[in-house]
């Protein structure tokens, strides 16, 4: 019963060890294109105040670059 026990404890840790998230590194971020979630919101925000809408095609980029 202990073996058992101790067996699926072993399993489980392993099954969620799997599932952590990577961790990135500066080689992995700088020089990396994403949408500029905050440019988006900018425009979205200004479009409500003056009562426009805004249909997204493609969004906004940003390049991230790493400060060290």
């Amino acid at each position: 019963m202990k073996t058992l026990v101790a067996l699926s404890i072993i399993v489980v840790a392993a099954v969620l060890s799997a599932c952590a998230p990577v961790e990135y590194t500066k080689a992995d971020v700088d020089g990396r294109i994403v949408c500029n979630s905050d440019r988006m919101d900018q425009i979205e925000r200004a479009a409500r105040r003056e009562n426009k809408e805004v249909h997204w095609v493609n969004c906004p980029l940003a390049t991230l670059r790493v400060v060290s």
